[in-house]
């Protein structure tokens, strides 16, 4: 089948880091919990100072830190695992080349890595998310594959985020009928 777009790039771990940093720091989710996270720290800084409960509001400060320093911790070590799988799969040459295309049916994904091409009906696809260089797909299994910004030798850009997001809508409707 012909292609509707075509997307090639060379992969770095900068991909990688892009990746975790916007699923642990900056998605809706992340920024939300983040940011109620801040409110109880600061509310409860203000107690402490004003009503006293001194004991009580430092427990509460104590509890919110440790929550916050495990969402970092747990970013840290994403991104720890991430740099020792990226060497891996790059055998420690450091880039990957990636053509990921779309046709009418599938999302086709091809990498220097693979002898094989990776095959994606349009029915898995179900989240899209963009990021500072990158679209990114995910797939019902949880896989992430990625088009980078500015990189399409096929098809326009600016075509590629409507036809996307028209599939992933697609996808909605059919698992709520």
């Amino acid at each position: 089948m012909e292609p509707l777009f075509v997307n090639e790039f060379e992969r770095t771990f900068d991909t990688e880091k892009e990746l975790y940093r916007y699923l642990h720091l900056t998605s809706p989710s992340a920024v939300i919990c983040l940011v109620i996270l801040g409110v109880v720290i600061a509310a409860d800084l203000v107690m402490c100072l004003t009503i006293g409960l001194v004991y009580a509001n430092l427990a509460v400060f104590a509890m919110a830190v440790i929550v916050l320093f495990v969402l970092l911790l747990r970013y840290y070590t994403a991104i720890q695992a991430a740099k020792s799988r990226f060497a891996e799969d790059t055998n420690n040459r450091g880039t990957i080349t990636i053509t990921a295309s779309l046709d009418s049916e599938d999302l086709i994904s091809e990498s220097s890595d693979r002898e094989e091409a990776t095959l994606v009906p349009y029915s898995e696809l179900k989240r899209l998310f963009v990021t500072k260089s990158f679209y990114m797909l995910q797939t019902e299994a949880k896989m992430v594959y990625v088009f980078r910004k500015g990189c399409f030798t096929v098809g326009k850009e600016e075509d590629f985020l409507p036809y996307v997001q028209q599939i992933i809508d697609r996808n909605k409707r059919k698992k709520s009928v």
